[in-house]
């Protein structure tokens, strides 16, 4: 059936460009919804090239990570001014009201796809979890397939998870309201109920799912499907060269906060003697000031990389910490993997390291992160082995093969219709 069209619609980005794309190389990607995309001859980024120079350099490298040049200018469809509001603030320092700006555009976003499905009708619609059930409604009155990509677990687990990490660690959290509240798990429950196929990232993600009794999904809308990395940006590169007469250079990728384990990192680094190791930390600050500031002095911190400055930052590191609680599939893994930057990770991550390319953490504790981070540094050169090892696992995880998957889920879809 090549007249069967799907219409992908995210409120911010995540990997929707990717799927995006996979849809349109196939011909079946009818638009693509999103609030913010760099259209550089559409206003308002018309507008850019009439700025000062100096205001220029400062604002074209974060519209250029809203950029793909794969996809079609003419399928693409923006609305949405609280995402400008969101990138502003959290720029500034102001999480808080970033979150106020994001939570205010999801609600006001699926209106637009609702309107876009009546004017470019469609026989699929793919959302994203926390933003899909209006359209998803409206989608269930026009006949249309529903697609829903969780891209993190179910917020009833993670707020089981999270707990337990409170109530050990409650020094770490900016604020004692970090669980998800009831009306965005009640919201997500509705989405599943109106999916026809719930799509995940990982093994984990999906397992989540299931893990809540009667507020579970149908075990049979659940599926799996591994995202890719963008290998415009993360082209295969050499195996990392040998430690030698160096202390080891970890790094730290990510929100810095208590969801991905940045204090076991912090805890744990605590502990190597300067000598041995180094750690870089590149993202968003997550923990109070004052609890950072008592682990800061050893710590290289880099706030606000642009994505073209990532590649380069993993490929001086010798060793990528994720010791994560929570996760739908990172993509920061695939994205180290493919610059040949071994692991040491948590299985809740998606990609489930092995002693291959890095190191698995069996229970999620300073001393058991401590201890990896220690067999690092005491053998060097198993890490050059783990770099050969990342870059050919890669390879499982690039478009060629998250496009082929997502084709093959469409096609079975239209078999059905």
């Amino acid at each position: 059936m090549s007249d069967y069209k799907v219409g992908v619609f995210h409120p911010g980005t995540q990997h929707s460009w990717q799927t995006s794309r996979a849809l349109q190389e196939a011909d079946r990607l009818a638009w693509y919804k999103t609030s913010i995309f760099y259209l550089q001859d559409r206003w308002p980024y018309k507008g850019v090239r009439y700025l000062p120079k100096s205001a220029r350099a400062s604002i074209e490298p974060e519209l250029m990570r809203l950029y793909h040049p794969a996809l079609d200018p003419s399928l693409i469809h923006t609305a949405g001014w609280e995402s400008w509001g969101m990138r502003i603030f959290n720029r500034l320092g102001y999480p808080r009201l970033g979150m106020r700006f994001m939570r205010r555009g999801d609600r006001r976003f699926p209106s637009s796809v609702i309107k876009l499905m009546d004017r470019q009708p469609v026989q699929a619609i793919w959302g994203y979890n926390n933003a899909s059930l209006a359209a998803f409604r409206a989608a269930k009155k026009r006949n249309i397939i529903t697609i829903l990509d969780q891209t993190i677990g179910h917020p009833e687990v993670y707020n089981r998870i999270m707990t337990e990490v409170y109530e050990k660690y409650p020094e770490f959290f900016i604020s004692q309201n970090f669980k998800i509240n009831q009306e965005t798990i009640d919201n997500l429950i509705q989405e599943h109920a109106l999916a026809d196929v719930i799509l995940n990232g990982s093994d984990f993600c999906a397992s989540t799912l299931l893990q809540v009794g009667a507020n579970s999904p149908s075990p049979e809308k659940v599926r799996v499907l591994p995202y890719c990395y963008d290998e415009a940006r993360f082209s295969q590169s050499p195996p990392h060269a040998k430690v030698q007469g160096r202390p080891v250079n970890f790094l730290f990728l990510g929100q810095a906060g208590p969801r991905k384990g940045f204090h076991l990192v912090l805890k744990a680094f605590e502990r190597i003697p300067a000598s041995a190791a180094t750690l870089t930390v590149v993202g968003d600050l997550h923990v109070p000031k004052a609890t950072f500031a008592r682990y800061a002095d050893r710590i290289t911190w880099k706030h606000t990389v642009s994505r073209s400055e990532v590649p380069s930052i993993m490929r001086d590191a010798d060793c990528l910490l994720f010791p994560s609680y929570f996760e739908g599939s990172a993509i920061s893994i695939l994205e180290a993997l493919a610059c040949g930057l071994p692991i040491i990770q948590s299985r809740n991550t998606g990609v489930v390291v092995d002693d291959a390319f890095g190191l698995l953490l069996k229970e999620l504790t300073e001393d058991e992160l401590y201890e990896k981070m220690m067999t690092v540094i005491d053998n060097p050169a198993i890490l050059e082995g783990w770099s050969v090892e990342a870059l050919a696992r890669a390879k499982n995880f690039t478009f060629r093969n998250y496009k082929q998957n997502v084709l093959q889920l469409v096609e079975s879809l239209a078999g059905t219709a």
